[in-house]
């Protein structure tokens, strides 16, 4: 059975309300484990997420009790019905305009702060503190923009744009919505750039930087679900002025909205998580597949030696002696002569790397004892 749009939207909304809130009790936990005290750029977020998770139970409310996803109600004439029902949708659309502005400036300016703590020098100074007056002029103007949508207030939701019935004073939002979205994604993109030459001027190997740059590049989902998010606002731009079917049209436009909240907040975390993985490198990960994989190669040639009546035969004993070494650096294997082939006398000697990293030599010198 197929699942409906309103249970779809639940559903996104839930996830969407999960994710933001465990990417900021990660970012706070990695906090912990380095000892160090909250920052500006950390209180930036709580915000940023209190008005994400604001968003998604909201659009919940609105499937519940809204009929976000659902048909609008009409009568026989095909009238539409103004009924509590198309009350609490076009208050929880109000709401979601409204909480999207405040979620998405706040986590914004988290994320420029952030860039101001860990990078420095007179002209990166300048450039963030241009963007911080940016991103706040942004929020206050189309928080306030989308607050006066009519007057007054309340008719936001007493009333339908694009009815007959339509008392309220109200501007036309749908060039505003597309400032808005519009110049959020010009935002998004500026944010994303901006650290880029900074992070390749760093003292570090190229691949560190790459890494790094790829960390901070993360947030370049936020920019395509932006466009996502206009692209589907401009497929239920007409249904929106003219009122048809809005609680299916724009639904769409909804939970992008819910989505990109969500996901700016978690992109916003992501460069504060490596305390979480500081023991895990790629020379780690390396190690432990080479182990895995001698296990399993010695596991494998066994096998099929133990099959093969020639090479059963050919099983020996191998002493390996460290000298002037002690009983630690001393090793007694079970091998195979055609699964691993050990260093004659003439051979230079092996460099092994100990646990502590340290490339040492030793000489293995090897005494057959015959079975």
């Amino acid at each position: 059975m197929a699942v409906s749009l309103s249970t779809n939207i639940a559903i996104v909304c839930a996830v969407f309300t999960a994710l933001p809130i465990i990417a900021v009790v990660l970012r706070f936990w990695a906090r912990t484990i380095k000892h160090n005290g909250l920052a500006a750029d950390d209180y930036l977020i709580l915000p940023g997420l209190l008005f994400s998770v604001g968003l998604s139970v909201n659009n919940i409310v609105a499937v519940a009790l809204g009929n976000l996803g659902g048909h609008i109600h009409t009568d026989d004439a095909g009238n539409i019905v103004f009924d509590d029902t198309l009350t609490i949708f076009l208050q929880t659309e109000f709401a979601t305009q409204l909480l999207s502005v405040l979620s998405l400036v706040f986590t914004k300016l988290s994320i420029v702060v952030f860039y101001r703590r860990i990078f420095r020098g007179k002209v990166f100074s300048i450039i963030s503190s241009i963007l911080l007056g940016v991103v706040a002029a942004w929020g206050v103007a189309f928080f306030f923009a989308t607050l006066f949508e009519c007057m007054p207030i309340p008719m936001v939701w007493k009333t339908l744009f694009g009815t007959p019935d339509h008392q309220a004073v109200c501007y036309n939002y749908l060039p505003m919505f597309w400032a808005t979205a519009i110049s959020n994604m010009i935002i998004d993109v500026v944010i994303l750039a901006l650290p880029m030459p900074f992070v390749w001027r760093l003292n570090m190997p190229r691949r560190q930087r790459a890494a790094v740059s790829a960390i901070f590049l993360l947030g370049a989902f936020v920019v395509g679900i932006s466009i996502a998010r206009i692209h589907f606002f401009f497929l239920s731009s007409d249904s929106y002025a003219n009122a048809m079917d809005i609680t299916v049209n724009i639904a769409p436009t909804l939970y992008w909205t819910v989505i990109e909240a969500a996901i700016a907040v978690v992109s916003a975390c992501l460069p504060t998580l490596r305390p979480l993985f500081a023991g895990i490198s790629l020379e780690a990960l390396q190690d432990f597949a080479s182990k895995f994989s001698i296990r399993s190669g010695n596991k494998s040639s066994a096998s099929l030696a133990s099959n093969n009546p020639r090479t059963a035969a050919a099983d020996s004993k191998w002493q390996l002696s460290f000298p002037n070494h002690s009983a630690a650096s001393s090793a007694r294997i079970m091998n195979r002569v055609e699964a691993v082939r050990l260093p004659s006398s003439e051979d230079a000697p092996l460099e092994l790397r100990d646990q502590s990293g340290i490339l040492v030599s030793k000489a293995i010198h090897q005494h057959r004892q015959d079975a």
